[in-house]
């Protein structure tokens, strides 16, 4: 009852990781308890979920940047690498209530319910081949090779930002009807 209550107030979202030094743990053979973390335990924690989160539902993109020819260091591997970990990072920073997401008061991270599956799939593979591809192109078109990773950064910060407050809002919408 009271997760239902949690959820109400805060549709879409886990607020209960961002809000404690708790986590859950799995023991193995179906064990599950709940455990005290240190602040870097927490990180550890956090990143591996949100990593596992993006990963697998952006595989299609990631294995498109791996695929994409490229001519130096500045190329669509490098740019996907570090959109893929700043998008990995930063999403661990608001799993754990370290920074708040844009245009929301709520802390914490999009809750993972099968309604907002979709929305990950295709915001995920959108946002990473726009913050990859997009920058790449950009830095052609201008000739400033190092400026798809600038670009990659920027883009692939922005985007998981502001994900918590859209998922929110679709979220919302879903339950409404």
């Amino acid at each position: 009852m009271g997760r239902d209550r949690r959820r109400d107030r805060n549709p879409g979202r886990q607020t209960r990781p961002a809000n404690s030094a708790t986590r859950r743990t799995w023991y193995g053979l179906g064990k599950l308890s709940r455990a005290k973390k240190s602040g870097f335990g927490r990180a550890l924690h956090d990143c591996s979920h949100v990593f596992g989160d993006i990963s697998i539902l952006a595989l299609p993109t990631l294995f498109a940047i791996m695929a994409a020819p490229g001519p130096g260091i500045y190329d669509a591997t490098a740019a996907g690498l570090l959109a893929w970990t700043t998008m990995v990072a930063v999403g661990t920073a608001i799993r754990g209530g370290w920074i708040r997401p844009l245009a929301t008061d709520t802390l914490g991270w999009v809750a993972v319910t099968p309604s907002l599956l979709v929305l990950r799939f295709v915001y995920y593979n959108l946002a990473l081949s726009l913050a990859v591809f997009g920058g790449v192109w950009l830095a052609d078109v201008l000739d400033v090779a190092p400026l798809s990773l600038g670009v990659a950064f920027v883009v692939s910060v922005v985007s998981i930002l502001a994900f918590p407050r859209l998922a929110e809002s679709v979220y919302g919408r879903l339950r409404e009807r």
